[in-house]
């Protein structure tokens, strides 16, 4: 899954009341300081992509 396919997999699904919300919220982030942010994300995007492999992998 490529990066925009997966930020819009994150995006369909956010009900659509918190939608403008969530994009004013992303804009006003601060180029740079949210590394932490994105390294979160993508670390749980890969343990539930990955969650049977790694419990496979525990036993």
């Amino acid at each position: 899954m490529s990066e925009k396919e997966y930020a819009k997999s994150i995006i369909d699904i956010i009900p659509e009341e918190y939608l403008d919300e969530v994009i004013r919220f992303l804009l006003s982030l601060p180029e740079g300081n949210n590394d932490d942010k994105k390294f979160d994300l993508v670390s749980k995007h890969i343990l539930e992509k990955y969650h049977k492999a790694f419990e496979e992998l525990a036993k």
